[in-house]
């Protein structure tokens, strides 16, 4: 796996300390927060995003929601479509 060497400030340093990953080393800390933007931007699934940040899926998924970062992303579009569903679903029963 290649490796890159990155310059932070110290002031960054910190505050990455004082965040919910502060207890963690510095290289999990940072594959971590690359997981979760590259997760939030679309551009990797959950599972992948896990794997990228060396841990297992449950409990990334876990601390996602610790975060306020949903893991799932419901579209309007696939809301609307599921609540037409429904109602057609209770008019049939009816």
């Amino acid at each position: 796996m290649p490796t890159v060497e990155v310059q932070i400030p110290d002031d960054t340093m910190e505050l990455l300390k004082r965040s919910r990953l502060g207890t963690r080393p510095v290289a999990e800390q940072l594959r971590i927060a690359l997981a979760i933007q590259l997760l939030q931007e679309g551009l990797i699934s959950a599972g992948k995003a896990a794997s990228l940040a060396g841990e297992p899926r449950a409990s990334f998924e876990l601390l996602l929601g610790e975060m306020g970062i949903p893991v799932v992303r419901y579209a309007l579009k696939d809301y609307e479509e599921d609540l037409a569903a429904f109602e057609r679903a209770r008019e049939k029963d009816a």
